[in-house]
């Protein structure tokens, strides 16, 4: 009986009726809420909020706890600029995101800008933005791999079989194109995603 009372009780302090929402928005605007008035509104926006949580997409969870424990087992290193290692599955988003701190794009850039690290007989490295999207584009001669450090992106990949895939990623995320891969990225985020790319040339 007491829960049913206090469950009354708060649904009574936290119901906003049309009527007094009517009232709100008639109110002079150039004269300001009280205090309680103030704590009463974000009270109430506060309770609807957590009445109306939407569950997470399944294996969001599972998701984010392997990134932090992936995170957490992989060494941290120190890079260089000078020396800069390859790049793969194990590297670690967060030291390639320190290493390239202080390289930005120039403001007047279309959709892609491609700030070069490394360029030998073995790869081509950048740092790399994109504002909308990478158009389709196939490679035979390398293999194209990036990490993303900002922002989040979909990959759309066919391989030389005509089998298609799509690929969510975000920040922290690595992934290799194979050869003959078909592929385009589209962008996701508000910002532009900002990666690390790499050319390793089959060649090598």
């Amino acid at each position: 009986m007491k829960t049913e009372n206090t469950e009354l009780e708060l649904k009574n302090k936290y119901d906003i009726t049309q009527n007094e929402i009517r009232e709100w928005l008639a109110n002079d605007p150039s004269t300001p809420p009280s205090a309680d008035d103030v704590r009463q509104t974000e009270d109430a926006l506060l309770n609807f909020a957590a009445a109306h949580t939407l569950a997470p997409p399944p294996g969001l969870k599972e998701k984010i706890l392997g990134k932090l424990h992936a995170l957490q087992i992989i060494p941290r290193q120190t890079l260089h600029l000078d020396q800069l290692p390859m790049l793969d599955e194990t590297s670690n988003w967060l030291d390639w995101q320190e290493v390239v701190t202080g390289i930005e794009p120039p403001e007047d850039y279309e959709d892609l800008h491609l700030h070069p690290l490394e360029a030998n007989e073995k790869r081509e490295l950048f740092v790399a933005w994109v504002r909308e999207m990478v158009p389709e584009e196939v490679h035979h001669d390398l293999l194209e791999s990036f990490l993303i450090l900002e922002g989040s992106c979909e990959c759309h990949i066919t391989d030389q079989a005509g089998t298609t895939r799509s690929v969510r990623m975000g920040q922290g995320d690595f992934i290799t194109m194979q050869i003959g891969e078909t592929h385009d990225i589209c962008i996701t985020s508000i910002q532009p995603t900002k990666a690390i790319l790499q050319w390793r040339k089959l060649a090598a």
